[in-house]
């Protein structure tokens, strides 16, 4: 099944190992699929790499996260609709499982192995337990670079 969280944007705060964070970032179309045991959650990030203002912070805290996906520690939302509904199908499933997939559209997808939690505050925390995927379009776009570079010289 496929269920549709929320579809307009919500902030979200990511924290990586070694202390950094970042705050800018937006994520859109939260979508739950759920197959058998198996939670995943998608959120669309491509908004933040359709700004005019290339200095914004939404803009680069979605470079650094494509730079620095590996390094994601957990990301929170404190959209407490997005939370209601997850826990919501949380609690419908026995001895759920659940993946986080972040789509920052061309420049790749990424798919982790996460642990929620609902925070004292509202909203709820995505724990990262390990990198499950990258998709290989990141390397596709650096194959075709030096191409490119060639045709031009």
């Amino acid at each position: 099944m496929k269920y549709s969280l929320r579809k307009t944007p919500s902030h979200l705060h990511l924290a990586y190992k070694y202390g950094e964070a970042s705050d800018g970032l937006l994520g859109r179309n939260f979508v739950l699929v759920v197959d058998d045991k198996q939670l995943t959650l998608g959120v669309d990030l491509t908004p933040n790499f359709h700004l005019r203002n290339k200095s914004a912070a939404a803009y680069l805290d979605a470079v650094n996260f494509a730079h620095n996906h590996h390094k994601l520690r957990y990301l929170q939302c404190s959209d407490n609709l997005v939370r209601t509904r997850l826990i919501r199908a949380w609690e419908q499933v026995q001895q759920p499982s659940m993946r986080m997939c972040l789509d920052l559209g061309p420049r790749g997808r990424f798919l982790y192995s996460v642990l929620p939690h609902s925070l004292f505050m509202g909203g709820i925390q995505l724990d990262v337990q390990e990198v499950l995927e990258e998709e290989a379009s990141r390397s596709r776009t650096t194959v075709q670079q030096p191409q490119l570079a060639r045709d031009h010289a």
